[in-house]
């Protein structure tokens, strides 16, 4: 949807156990103290949905893909 490179992203995510469960999740680059941090704000298109991904435990994979990727970024 949206590229502000480098600092700036925003997609849609529809996860395959819900279909028609869309998420708009918008990502932010920033620099504090000479580190990135990254915030990611998704936004359901229902309750209902958010409710549904949160319950399927997807956070916990994304939880991991986070962690996956600082061990890559410390060792780059």
């Amino acid at each position: 949807k949206t590229v502000d490179a480098p600092s700036h992203l925003v997609s849609t995510f529809e996860y395959e156990p819900y279909p028609g469960a869309v998420s708009t999740d918008d990502m932010t680059l920033t620099e504090q103290g000479g580190k990135t941090l990254m915030t990611v704000v998704s936004t359901f298109s229902s309750k209902e949905h958010r409710d549904g991904m949160l319950g399927s435990g997807m956070q916990d994979g994304f939880a991991e893909t986070l962690d996956r990727l600082e061990e890559l970024a410390s060792a780059a």
